[in-house]
């Protein structure tokens, strides 16, 4: 990716020889700040690097040349030593003089051809073997070429049409970075895809698609204009590194941009913008663009975040360990301190005491369900990407609500006065400690050390036994009986 402001591609692109000037970050300088120029000619900066009618109509435009030359060098001197602008204004003249006497000299020795895709192999079979003279010589004839195209759309088809001729890798290069100047530029990228409407989400998400070259990728790729089907062709084939980071920086300017991503409701405003940020998050977490991108992510959802809005995204969710997961999962994509600490508060509001006690099972639902309903949240929180603190603290909340409940309910109790025999206690509070019904930790302790207590009752054994029919059937009551303590945690295996 080339720096997004002026001062740092002025800065990126301090060029100290004539042959630097031909770099990308120069060019996209050159584009910048020769725009007017440029599009005037309907030319991209390699036409005018490699073509010397251009070069002199530029020398002979006035101010446009000299103006550029002037913005450039105070952005470079800017924040330097012992560097002036003035010196850096005629350092900048004597290299473009240089790429100037370079171009006349080759055109001169030896008549350029335009690149033509019908002969492409055969003329790249006469081109010099050594990389930096062939690159140069392809160069020159790849301007004429383009020159002789008038408009956006017929310079980026001659383009496509002559990587589709599948030339080697090494010259694959001039017609990367030439289709990548087109790219860039808004009216070259509508050509393209097509021009931008009032939204910009699903423009985000097709330039995603290109960039990547992922064919499997859902964006649809619109069949008109044609020339998008065929970048897209291109970049699955083998994606191209400049026209992917064109691409990459016209995403970056619409995430940045003040166009919404969607019509829709802001609900569907929200859901745009996180899965455009994740199209453009990097596997290390960063962002592409960094901070600029990070930042500007975080504002459009800051106006997002918010009460209605959240609750909206509930709908469809009655459970409240399906509420928490949603919010989790918000969270897991949220971006900006500002974002995830109401986020923070959004969850703790939902697993208040209250709430917890009311709402983690229907009313009709039965104690060992409501424990059970604890638990799953307990769960759900393990795997949560909250802060530690903040998470550990939530976590004993249901504890501390599942163990009211085991005293409120009287469950326990209950259980242990029912029972006419210690098989009648000890079994139901086996029950209890299986099937994640009770967290782990105090209160599933606490009826496991109940549990045992029954189960190390000299009656306990009989009374399991006591209806067996055969020897076969207490085999199998004891396998059965050993089984249900290995789940409860009460035997080894």
């Amino acid at each position: 990716m080339l720096p997004q402001t002026e001062e740092q591609l002025a800065k990126a692109a301090l060029c100290k020889a004539p042959e630097d000037i031909y770099s990308v970050s120069a060019r996209e300088l050159i584009s910048r700040h020769c725009r007017s120029f440029l599009d005037a000619m309907r030319a991209t900066p390699t036409e005018l690097l490699f073509s010397e009618d251009l070069q002199k109509k530029l020398e002979n435009a006035g101010t446009a040349y000299s103006g550029a030359v002037q913005k450039v060098a105070i952005a470079q001197v800017s924040g330097t030593k012992n560097r002036d602008v003035a010196g850096r204004i005629k350092e900048i003249f004597a290299l473009c003089d240089g790429v100037r006497n370079r171009t006349l000299e080759a055109v001169t020795a030896i008549p350029v051809d335009p690149l033509d895709p019908k002969r492409l192999k055969e003329q790249l079979s006469l081109l010099p073997a050594e990389g930096e003279q062939r690159l140069f010589r392809l160069n020159l004839m790849l301007a004429r070429a383009l020159l002789k195209e008038k408009g956006w759309d017929e310079k980026t088809g001659l383009l496509l049409t002559l990587c589709e001729a599948d030339p080697p890798a090494a010259d694959m290069v001039a017609l990367d970075v030439a289709l990548s100047e087109i790219i860039r530029l808004p009216a070259g990228l509508d050509t393209i895809i097509g021009k931008q409407g009032k939204t910009v989400g699903e423009r985000i998400a097709l330039l995603s698609k290109l960039a990547s070259g992922k064919a499997d990728d859902p964006a649809p790729v619109p069949s008109d204009p044609p020339l998008a089907q065929r970048l897209m062709n291109l970049q699955a084939r083998a994606a191209q590194p400049n026209v992917t980071a064109g691409l990459q920086a016209q995403m970056l300017a619409a995430v940045t941009g003040t166009y919404p991503m969607t019509d829709g409701t802001t609900a569907d405003e929200l859901r745009a913008t996180l899965d455009v940020a994740q199209r453009v998050r990097l596997k290390n977490g960063q962002f592409l663009g960094g901070e600029t991108t990070e930042a500007a992510l975080a504002r459009r959802l800051s106006r997002l975040v918010n009460d209605q809005n959240i609750h909206d995204l509930m709908v469809g969710a009655p459970r409240l360990a399906e509420r928490l997961q949603r919010c989790l999962d918000l969270y897991r994509k949220m971006i900006g301190p500002q974002n995830y600490d109401f986020l923070k508060k959004y969850i703790d509001y939902l697993l208040q005491e209250r709430t917890v006690a009311s709402d983690v099972a229907p009313k009709s639902a039965s104690v060992p369900e409501r424990l059970r309903g604890l638990t799953e949240l307990h769960t759900i929180l393990m795997g949560a990407p909250l802060p530690s603190v903040f998470r550990g603290k939530l976590q004993l909340r249901m504890e501390e609500i599942q163990n009211n409940l085991l005293d409120e309910s009287g469950i326990l109790d209950r259980i242990v006065k029912r029972g006419s025999n210690s098989a009648e206690k000890a079994l139901p509070l086996i029950d209890l400690c299986c099937n994640d019904t009770l967290i782990k930790g105090s209160n599933l302790r606490r009826v496991r050390e109940l549990a045992q207590r029954h189960i190390k009752q000299p009656d306990f054994l009989p009374s399991i036994l006591a209806a067996a029919t055969d020897d076969a059937d207490r085999v199998k009551r004891m396998q059965d009986l050993h089984d249900r303590l290995i789940e409860a945690g009460l035997a080894s295996d």
